[in-house]
Formats: structure tokens, C-alpha cells, sequence
């Protein structure tokens, strides 16, 4: 038998304790002026609905609190075919956002 090659020899390791930079961080939930601007800040400013992981990257919450929220009646939204939308007025609703 002979000894096969790693197949990351190439990759340089990377230290445990330098945390991950993300691309776009969300807002702090406690940041209530950066929370309450994300509708003019956000690249999906022009739509009106999001997908639930658009939602999600926006408002800074966990996709499985969303769909927590929306199970409970807290936040509604829209059935279109197989996809779940949460539209914008839904989410300005539900975050106490006035429109």
C-alpha cells in the first residue's frame, strides 16, 4: 500500500483564536437608529417582499425566529406557489418600525 498525498497540503492553517470577518454584519439589535434606517439602507430597498433569509440578512434576526414568529401569528406573510415572502410593511409592522 503506498501513502496518498493530503489533499490540503496547499492550504495554510488558520489560527483558532482570529475570529471571521463577515461580509455585511447586521445591525445590533439595540442600535434602534441603525434598525430603524436598514429600509433605506438595504440593496432590496425598491422591493416589496423578501424571502425569509432576505429578511433575515436585514433585520439582523435568526431565520428560525422568523418563521417562530410567523407560526405564532406575530408576523405575517405570504404563501406565493411553495415560496414563504415576508413583505416590507409586514416586517415594519412586526419591528415597530413607522412607515
Amino acid at each position: 500500500m503506498t501513502a496518498q498525498p493530503s489533499r490540503h497540503h496547499n492550504r495554510k492553517p488558520e489560527p483558532a483564536d482570529v475570529p471571521r470577518q463577515t461580509t455585511n454584519p447586521a445591525p445590533a439589535a439595540d442600535d434602534s437608529a441603525a434598525v430603524a434606517g436598514w429600509a433605506t439602507q438595504d440593496p432590496y430597498s425598491g422591493r416589496l417582499a423578501y424571502s425569509v433569509d432576505e429578511a433575515a440578512r436585514l433585520t439582523g434576526l435568526s431565520r428560525d425566529l422568523l418563521y417562530d414568529e410567523m407560526r405564532r401569528g406575530n408576523l405575517d406573510s405570504v404563501k406565493v406557489g411553495r415560496r414563504r415572502l415576508i413583505t416590507r410593511q409586514h416586517l415594519q409592522q412586526f419591528l415597530g418600525i413607522a412607515s
